[in-house]
């Protein structure tokens, strides 16, 4: 090539998510690249003949040649708006999108959902949808700077939405949505409440392992099998009922408040979800007995699971 370097097909993987999502923050480039640092050292290269260019806090964006190669390969390159709202949010969409790149998850940004009957003014807040284990989500993300208002937004965004069943919310504030006056629950499958940070979007994309390695530790324990209860997950005996849950789902804590508020003989139902969810769990379901599993507990019954095959894999 005239520029003095062959471009790696992962040089291309990331000017193709360059042309379509504009940045990308160095440290997800290694989602691309899978690797730890060597994306920093390819981006180097990159920089240097201008296929991209840096920008501050560790972000990159298409440089000259960068653009050039997309086009003359019939690639797209989206133009963006520069209003700096825009740029924040451009920030969180390629920030969940690189991540679901290594899973082979596919992400389809709002910009690309636009809806022909929807009037040009009429804005929404998810950033996107995703087709995750067979079903598909529309994709909220509460970012740092986001208030109670901009919350509530959110909840009549997915009241309005029709033609997705279920809705998956990233946000640093779990407590809020849990405990929201609105009652963030629509009568669908599921809505996931995740983490907005690097161990938030690893239980995402290892839900299913997860779920299952702690349900093989539960079987280990306990003389356990598949509830017909349709609340739970596991059933003790005729009384004691357990629900897994690493990511909390609020239409399955809805039903179970609705269940407990409804019944006077209830059944003992147990949760397993993460520790640091305890307390918000134990206010909005008093009671419900609760199991908390450190980060520590959930990456060793994990890796055991990994090692072991993932053996009996029953559906939960």
């Amino acid at each position: 090539m005239r520029s003095g370097m062959t471009l790696q097909n992962r040089d291309i993987e990331l000017l193709i998510f360059l042309g379509k999502y504009k940045i990308i923050s160095l440290d997800n480039a290694r989602y691309i690249y899978e690797t730890k640092t060597y994306q920093e050292k390819r981006i180097v290269i990159l920089a240097k003949h201008d296929y991209v260019r840096r920008l501050k806090h560790r972000y990159i964006t298409l440089g000259s040649k960068g653009k050039e190669y997309l086009l003359g390969n019939g690639f797209e390159v989206r133009n963006h708006c520069r209003n700096e709202n825009n740029m924040e949010r451009l920030n969180v969409i390629s920030d969940i999108a690189s991540s679901f790149i290594q899973d082979n998850l596919t992400f389809t940004p709002s910009w690309n959902m636009k809806k022909e009957d929807e009037p040009t003014t009429y804005s929404r807040r998810y950033i996107g949808n995703l087709d995750y284990n067979e079903e598909n989500f529309l994709v909220y993300v509460v970012y740092e700077g986001k208030d109670d208002k901009y919350i509530k937004s959110i909840y009549y965004d997915i009241k309005k939405e029709n033609g997705y069943a279920n809705v998956m919310i990233f946000t640093n504030n779990i407590e809020k949505i849990v405990l929201h006056e609105k009652g963030f629950y629509f009568g669908n499958q599921y809505t996931i409440l995740i983490p907005y940070d690097e161990y938030g979007k690893f239980l995402m994309r290892n839900n299913y392992a997860i779920r299952h390695s702690i349900y093989l530790r539960i079987k280990e324990m306990y003389n356990v099998e598949l509830s017909n209860f349709r609340l739970a997950d596991l059933k003790v005996d005729d009384d004691n009922y357990i629900v897994i849950m690493p990511l909390i789902n609020m239409e399955i804590l809805a039903r179970l408040h609705y269940y407990f508020n409804e019944n006077d003989n209830y059944k003992n139902i147990y949760i397993f979800g993460l520790e640091e969810y305890e307390s918000i769990i134990k206010q909005y379901l008093p009671k419900c007995e609760y199991k908390g599993l450190s980060k520590r507990k959930i990456n060793e019954l994990l890796i055991k699971y990994r090692e072991t095959g993932g053996e009996e894999n029953e559906s939960l």
